[in-house]
């Protein structure tokens, strides 16, 4: 167990296993952290999954496929 002093914030903060993040504190180093979205942000301001869904199997009767869910055979 060792002991640094955040280069950001100049707090002693303690740890078992040397971070890779250097001597940052967590609480610091969260504040760079960028929470967001990388894949799938339509998602949460688009349409529901259950929308698409009923799109799609709309289309489907429309066009004379009969569908089925993944796995329901």
């Amino acid at each position: 167990m060792g002991s640094l002093i955040c280069e950001k914030c100049g707090k002693t903060f303690h740890f078992d296993v040397i971070p890779r993040r250097g001597a940052i504190c967590f609480g610091c180093h969260v504040k760079t952290v960028r929470l967001g979205f990388s894949h799938g942000q339509e998602n949460f301001h688009g349409r529901t999954i259950r929308e698409q869904e009923r799109e799609i199997w709309d289309a489907a009767k429309r066009d004379g496929r009969d569908i089925e869910y993944v796995g329901g055979r």
